[in-house]
């Protein structure tokens, strides 16, 4: 049976999705060729469906879902971002911790919630940290990493 993992990139802008199918990526696609919003920062559920079809996978067959970030880190970060330059941003600070505190921090209820509409099965949901995320997309498609056929 294929390996298949769903990578999420959600609710901050250029939202998209690609899967991985053993090892190598088989589809990718951002929500806003769908939506025909430009940089579209909703949750990619066009882009996932498309991705899953691509790759022939049905959601409940997937090994993982990936999101692109820790949540608990990013709000760390902007937490001492903020410290930093205060008392300069104050209003950026309160509206968005107002963001953070309703909705993102819980990111996982979220995207279990927006998942839900690809299927009712129980996926493992992962969180790599951002830049290991960006480092993977520059790591897993270049040539010198392929296998002869």
């Amino acid at each position: 049976m294929k390996k298949a993992i769903l990578g999420i990139s959600a609710f901050y802008h250029d939202s998209a999705a690609a899967i991985l199918v053993d090892g190598k990526i088989v589809a990718a696609a951002q929500e806003e060729r769908f939506t025909r919003k430009k940089h579209d920062s909703s949750f990619p559920i066009h882009a996932c469906r498309y991705v899953l079809q691509e790759a022939g996978v049905s959601y409940k067959d997937l090994a993982a879902v990936a999101f692109y970030e820790k949540p608990f880190l990013k709000f760390e970060r902007l937490l001492e971002t903020y410290h930093a330059f205060a008392p300069s941003g104050f209003v950026s600070f309160v509206s968005a911790m107002l963001a953070w505190i309703k909705e993102k921090l819980f990111m996982r209820r979220m995207l279990r919630k927006q998942l839900g509409e690809l299927g009712d099965a129980e996926i493992p949901t992962y969180f790599p940290e951002h830049h290991l995320s960006h480092a993977a997309s520059a790591f897993i498609p270049r040539p010198s990493r392929r296998r002869p056929s």
